[in-house]
């Protein structure tokens, strides 16, 4: 029988967000980890503790970019430096991973117009092929996405696990390590896509929020993206296990 990880997952939620909630039970769901201790770090700053840890997760923020100035943020770009001099198992959807091309050297913008709510195409790369996490994904396959920033150009130092039909940046994985994050949701599907966007539903108006639950609704989960964050797990298993050995 496998010894329970020691698994963390840093909120970059508001504890009293209801997402917070909703995003752990999504990470529970998807990793098939029931007990993951959650830090939030706009509350709280990560440290050795978390550092300890056996495999890390980061997800995304419905009220905060990675552009923001608070403290907490600068605090969160620096904590995921360490993570990766500390060589710590991780994985971060959406703002963890824009906050991990940040944090190490890359661009990130925000560009409206290019902002992203539902299931989109993502294409493995040649890297990819050849990560123990992204090869068991197919060549391509489609992830529930939601977001507004975006990674434009790569830190040094990573290979590019996956992207979109036009090339854009849709996974990294940091050279050498087992920190891998990407763009995309893979603890999300097109229900819990639904369910998380109603939270937001006075943000919009009338008919902009009914066209977007419209393009959300179209899309029939395939399953496909949901094989990433167990391949995650099993990964820090290994690592865990080569550490003890």
């Amino acid at each position: 029988m496998n010894e329970a990880l020691d698994v963390v997952l840093i909120s970059l939620r508001d504890p009293d967000d209801p997402m917070a909630a909703h995003e752990l039970g999504c990470f529970q769901q998807f990793t098939g980890v029931q007990d993951i201790r959650v830090l939030h770090a706009s509350a709280t700053p990560a440290g050795r503790r978390e550092l300890d840890a056996d495999l890390l997760l980061f997800g995304g923020s419905g009220a905060y970019s990675v552009l923001d100035p608070h403290p907490w943020v600068r605090r969160f770009l620096d904590f995921l430096v360490a993570a990766v001099d500390e060589g710590v198992p991780a994985w971060g959807s959406c703002f963890g991973y824009q906050g991990l091309a940040l944090a190490l050297g890359g661009k990130v913008v925000r560009d409206d117009a290019r902002a992203r709510l539902g299931a989109y195409e993502v294409q493995v790369t040649p890297q990819g092929r050849q990560d123990p996490v992204f090869s068991v994904l197919p060549p391509s396959f489609h992830a529930q996405y939601g977001h507004h920033d975006h990674v434009v150009a790569l830190p040094s130092g990573v290979e590019l696990l996956s992207v979109d039909p036009e090339g854009r940046f849709e996974a990294l994985r940091v050279s050498g390590s087992h920190f891998r994050a990407a763009q995309f949701h893979p603890e999300l599907t097109t229900a819990l896509t639904l369910s998380r966007f109603a939270h937001y539903r006075d943000h919009y108006a009338h008919d902009e929020y009914e066209t977007i639950v419209a393009k959300i609704s179209a899309w029939q989960d395939t399953g496909e993206v949901q094989a990433v964050l167990p391949a995650v797990v099993a990964d820090a298993r290994r690592v865990r296990a080569q550490r003890k050995g």
